[in-house]
């Protein structure tokens, strides 16, 4: 059976955004990386959407240095933001002003479809996927800046066999008590009175989430303290053999200290974990 033609007063105006990562600002070059869907109405948006990219060697063909991670980070602090607000132009705006420029938004996109999820689905297999030229299994990446710091930071905490008494993901907003607030750190310890977080800061390909993890952790911190009384000391765990040169480098770095972070390398954590090790137990904990 035959079903009748669609009428265009079935479908609806929807507006699409693409989410493109824009590591060298000088040159301008970019790669999609996700798509925001909206079908607006009068009172903000009855329908709100993302979608990331699942393939990502795009992404690595820009930036060999990419952290992916960092990138994968992105999706759950807007979806975040999509819960908690119906005032699109003011989440669009929220973005580009958290993002640093690392991330930014394309212009407006207007489509018609009879259903947005549907249709970003559509969107997405067009301007996200990369056909699969051949069968072979791809070779396995190599693990990024930061996912590598993760794992240093586990080992040393291992070693000094204090793993089991970590927090892990603590997630700032418990604190903060701010909608959407998606800062999580990675580890904590209760030591007395004071709660110690680790953090693993990648460096390398970007200094944007060093910085604004940086300017966020004094009122983290200020907010931990009125809850509980507690202080909130945040260690940043950066990877060793980083060029100091570097002017993004060194102007992260300066940011850390005048933000009261502690920076060490990885090749210092065993010895900060050892000291963590001594204080606990002169705790009894």
């Amino acid at each position: 059976m035959n079903l009748p033609p669609m009428s265009t007063t079935d479908l609806k105006q929807l507006e699409f955004y693409f989410l493109r990562y824009v590591p060298h600002l000088v040159s301008g070059q970019f790669v999609d990386i996700g798509i925001l869907l909206f079908e607006p109405q009068t009172n903000g948006f009855a329908y709100a959407d993302l979608r990331m990219t699942i393939d990502w060697r795009r992404v690595y063909r820009l930036d060999k240095e990419v952290d992916i991670e960092v990138l994968q980070d992105l999706e759950p602090y807007i979806r975040g933001q999509l819960l908690h607000s119906r005032d699109v132009s003011l989440l669009l705006r929220k973005f580009e002003e958290s993002f640093a420029n690392m991330i930014q938004l394309s212009p407006r996109n207007v489509c018609l479809a009879a259903e947005p999820a549907r249709e970003l689905e559509r969107l997405c297999s067009i301007y996200l996927e990369e056909p699969q030229l051949e069968s072979r299994p791809t070779p396995a990446r190599p693990k990024g800046e930061r996912a590598m710091i993760l794992a240093g930071i586990e080992d040393a905490l291992s070693r000094a066999e204090i793993w089991a008494l970590r927090m892990e993901k603590i997630k700032a907003v418990e604190y903060t008590k701010k909608k959407g607030d998606s800062l999580v750190f990675d580890f904590g310890f209760l030591v007395g009175t004071e709660v110690r977080f680790f953090q693993a800061v990648p460096l390398r390909a970007n200094t944007n989430y060093a910085l604004i993890l940086a300017h966020r952790f004094p009122k983290v911190a200020d907010s931990i303290h009125a809850t509980n009384g507690s202080r909130a000391l945040l260690t940043a765990v950066v990877s060793d053999g980083l060029d100091r040169t570097n002017p993004d480098i060194d102007f992260a770095l300066d940011t850390f200290k005048e933000n009261g972070v502690k920076v060490v390398t990885l090749a210092e954590m065993p010895s900060i974990a050892d000291r963590l090790r001594r204080d606990l137990n002169a705790l009894g904990q």
